[in-house]
């Protein structure tokens, strides 16, 4: 191989390179576990980057650490990420019930303290049961600045006691209370493997309107702005539905700052193909696609 050859293959390979970390895509992300604070999580985040808008990552009914690769997606995009669990870790509740939201206030407190994140500058994202969780917890503590929802409720639901029957509680509390709660309706069995039935019962309890009056999380008290984003064929509860109450509600009470409301034909629960509950491999692709996107760009806007 001549040196001229050599010389160009060795720019194109140095240009590429960097592309990549000018970007932020080749940026190295380091994963931190953290404990003694009173909380169990793991850390995601750039060791050069500091002062930048944080996340709070919240999973679902599937308890544990939130998976990490969502976490690594905000963190290798700039947004350090704290993937927080809140039942089924050692030292934590074994099932979703009666959980402080107390408990995610230290979390909280944490980040506002730790370098790579900005004092005042902390966004909650969650998912399905962690949805419900994110917004719930926005609307009671003025420190979180925006709230991601996906597959959101618009409600608080019973708590999942790890054996059955369900026996009516609320998955939260508030100040040594448990938060009002929509119980699922008890004529519609719904075994743990049977999705249907597990839908139907959402969509039966969602008829009974004055118990939907008093679970209804009060939205228009969030600080920030809100993204929500469903897929139109899930096979776990009517999440559309309930983005679409929402922003009715943040509509009639004159919520001030922006909300969008997505909704993605073909795609299920999750919004990805990798782990579809409802939809079409397709739906939950491009779902998955547009959805990274419009996560990157309303969080560029809270900056």
């Amino acid at each position: 191989m001549n040196q001229t050859l050599r010389a160009k293959r060795w720019l194109a390979t140095f240009v590429f390179i960097y592309c990549l970390v000018a970007s932020g895509c080749g940026a190295e992300v380091v994963k931190s576990p953290i404990e003694g604070h009173g909380f169990v999580a793991d850390f995601y985040y750039r060791p050069h980057s500091t002062n930048r808008l944080g996340v709070l990552l919240l999973g679902g009914s599937e308890g544990g650490k939130p998976h990490g690769y969502f976490a690594q997606f905000l963190a290798t995009n700039g947004y350090p990420t704290l993937a927080l669990a809140y039942f089924k870790e050692k030292g934590l509740p074994d099932s979703l019930q009666l959980i402080p939201l107390e408990y995610f206030d230290k979390a909280i407190a944490w980040m506002e303290t730790n370098k790579q994140v900005h004092v005042d500058r902390v966004v909650v994202v969650g998912a399905s049961r962690g949805a419900e969780l994110a917004l719930l917890l926005a609307s009671t503590n003025p420190k979180i600045k925006g709230v991601i929802a996906l597959s959101p409720s618009s409600v608080v639901w019973n708590g999942m006691p790890e054996e059955l029957p369900i026996v009516p509680c609320s998955s939260w509390t508030l100040g040594g209370k448990p938060v009002p709660f929509m119980p699922y309706d008890s004529t519609k069995a719904a075994a743990p493997t049977d999705m249907h039935d597990i839908y139907l019962s959402f969509q039966a309890a969602l008829q009974h309107m004055e118990l939907v009056k008093k679970a209804t999380i009060i939205v228009e008290r969030i600080h920030g702005p809100v993204l929500l984003a469903s897929g139109q064929d899930d096979a776990i509860w009517p999440a559309g539905e309930m983005a679409d109450a929402i922003c009715s509600r943040l509509k009639e009470k004159g919520f001030k700052y922006k909300y969008e409301n997505l909704k993605y034909p073909d795609a299920g629960h999750t919004l990805d193909e990798r782990w579809m509950i409802g939809g079409t491999f397709e739906g939950n692709k491009k779902a998955r696609i547009d959805f990274d996107e419009r996560v990157l760009v309303f969080l560029k806007a809270i900056e």
